[in-house]
C-alpha cells in the first residue's frame, strides 16, 4: 500500500465557502483523491483551517506548519509521498516571497527529517523524498472588506513563479494549482465542489507519475 501526506490549510481541509462547515470526504479533494487512486493508496488528510508556513500567532505555533508538520511526518513513516498546500494565511501579515521562504523552510525539514529526528522506521521507505508542492489557489477579487485577505488577490498571483523557482532549486515538484481551479464567488478563498475535483484528478495524475505503482 502507498501511503500519501496532505499537509495543508482549510483548502485541504475542505472549508465549505461563507460557512463554518466542512465538505464531507467524497467531496473535499483529498477524498476524491484517495476514492480514485482505490484500496492500493492510503491518503493522510492533515489540514487545518488558518495554517500558515512558518508564521505563528500569539501561543498558536500548533497553527504553523513548522510546528505541525514533525509530528505529522514522526506518526506517519514510513510515506510515499508527501502534497504540501500552503501560503494563503501568510498573506495576512506577509508577502508571498515571506510566505515562498517559509515552504522552503518545511521543504528541508522534510528532507532532512531522518537526521534531524533519527529513529529505526526512515521517512521514505526507500529513502527516495518524493515531494509535490501546489502552489495556493489564487484569492479573487470578491474577498469581504473586513477580511484580512481582502485585497491581497495581486500578491497571490506571485505564488506560480516564486514557488516554481524554490521548487527547482530544492529538487522537489511542483503544481500550479491557479492553472486548474478557481476561488469561489462566495468568499474568494475557498473552492466549490467542482473545483475540488478538478484539482483531485490533477493531483492524481502527477502522483501518479512521482510514485510508481
Amino acid at each position: 500500500m502507498k501511503h500519501v501526506l496532505c499537509f495543508g490549510d482549510s483548502n485541504t481541509w475542505g472549508f465549505i465557502p461563507g460557512t463554518c462547515k466542512r465538505y464531507d470526504e467524497h467531496t473535499r479533494w483529498t477524498g476524491i483523491l484517495q476514492d480514485e487512486l482505490g484500496a492500493d493508496w492510503r491518503i493522510h488528510e492533515n489540514g487545518q483551517n488558518g495554517r500558515t508556513t512558518v508564521f505563528p500567532e500569539p501561543g498558536k505555533n500548533f497553527m504553523t506548519g513548522l510546528g505541525a508538520l514533525p509530528y505529522a511526518l514522526d506518526t506517519l513513516r514510513p510515506l510515499d509521498a508527501i502534497i504540501i498546500m500552503l501560503g494563503t494565511n501568510d498573506l495576512k501579515e506577509h508577502s508571498a516571497q515571506a510566505s515562498v521562504n517559509g515552504i522552503g523552510t518545511l521543504i528541508r525539514t522534510i528532507q532532512t527529517f531522518d537526521q534531524l529526528y533519527p529513529a529505526s522506521v526512515p521517512l521514505f521507505g526507500d529513502n527516495k523524498p518524493r515531494i509535490l508542492v501546489l502552489t495556493p489557489i489564487e484569492i479573487g477579487e470578491n474577498v469581504a472588506e473586513w477580511d484580512t485577505l481582502h485585497g491581497k488577490e495581486q500578491e497571490s498571483r506571485k505564488f506560480p513563479a516564486l514557488m516554481k523557482g524554490l521548487c527547482e532549486w530544492l529538487g522537489v515538484e511542483m503544481m500550479n494549482t491557479q492553472e486548474i481551479v478557481q476561488p469561489s464567488k462566495v468568499d474568494g478563498i475557498h473552492m466549490m465542489p467542482e473545483e475540488h475535483r478538478k484539482l483531485a484528478l490533477a493531483v492524481k495524475e502527477r502522483l501518479l507519475g512521482l510514485v510508481k505503482a
